[in-house]
């Protein structure tokens, strides 16, 4: 990820460190929350968990934004690193792989920050959950079928 993304999205992460991921499977789906931690960390979690005890609720997933080689090295250059740590097939690898490069997106777009994260965060009244779960579904659909 370009180095210059991967300030932006810590810096956005600072201001907004909510939102929520869907994971469709089948005819259903169920919600991660990605809470951001500093520096640079984003942990994931069901929402339900999340929502019963805040305090309890187990990561399945994490991601890591390193931009060391900004500043050691001049070099324009963020790492990523996701992780799934659920055990037993709780989060597919791909899954996995599709949440973080949904929440990197959000976070790094700017009319997809100011209309979902921003607005989850900042004006939670203004956030229409079901028409982000319907784009988010339609986005997943393009995904798959360019992958057949």
């Amino acid at each position: 990820l370009p180095g210059d993304e991967g300030e932006k999205i810590l810096m956005r992460a600072k201001e907004c460190p909510f939102f929520i991921q869907p994971i469709f499977r089948d005819e259903g789906f169920f919600i991660l929350l990605s809470q951001f931690q500093a520096p640079s960390y984003f942990l994931f979690a069901y929402l339900e968990d999340y929502k019963s005890n805040p305090s309890n609720a187990q990561p399945l997933l994490t991601l890591s934004v390193y931009n060391d080689l900004i500043s050691t090295n001049k070099i324009n250059l963020s790492l990523i690193r996701g992780q799934i740590i659920a055990k037993g097939g709780t989060i597919m690898q791909e899954e996995g792989e599709q949440v973080i490069t949904q929440l990197l997106d959000a976070y790094r777009k700017d009319e997809e920050f100011d209309l979902t994260i921003r607005a989850f965060n900042k004006t939670p009244d203004k956030f229409d959950f079901y028409d982000y779960i319907a784009r988010q579904k339609t986005k997943q659909n393009k995904a798959t079928t360019k992958l057949e």
